[in-house]
């Protein structure tokens, strides 16, 4: 069995930089994914989706750099949690989804011209940079 979702879609806002009771940092952000469709009349309808993802790890100094309406992708699994709370004296308890990324790649380009990563993974750490493009020198005639 596999627990795998795939997101493409935009930040919502600026991750956030959190710390866990055992004083790990991670990172939290909100991620919008949507889609089209036509209706039974012919016209386009259109859903948007949050998503709320965390990073730990390696994944969160990358996540770090993350800007609002950035477009990534975002590999990882998904994670249920139950939490109570209470509404004029009565208690409700829901389910949340989470999604706990294991890899991310950032698909538009960085505002801050300082942080040149535009993807990390979990499993190892490494950093990818954007890969060069290099052209052929031009022929004088």
């Amino acid at each position: 069995m596999v627990n795998k979702v795939i997101f493409i879609g935009r930040l919502g806002k600026n991750a956030e930089v959190k710390t866990a009771q055992n004083n790990k940092e991670y990172v939290v952000f909100s991620l919008a994914t949507s889609e089209s469709w036509k209706n039974e009349k012919g016209d386009y309808e259109n859903r948007t989706e949050w998503h709320r993802v965390y990073a730990w790890s390696n994944l969160s100094r990358f996540a770090k750099t993350l800007q609002k309406g950035q477009l990534i992708t975002v590999e990882g699994k998904i994670k249920y949690r139950e939490v109570s709370e209470e509404a004029e004296g009565v208690t409700f308890k829901h389910t949340i989804a989470e999604i706990h990324a294991t890899s991310m790649k950032r698909l538009s380009k960085v505002e801050a011209a300082d942080d040149p990563t535009d993807g990390a993974s979990e499993d190892d750490g490494a950093v990818q940079k954007e890969p060069e493009i290099i052209s052929p020198p031009r022929r004088r005639k």
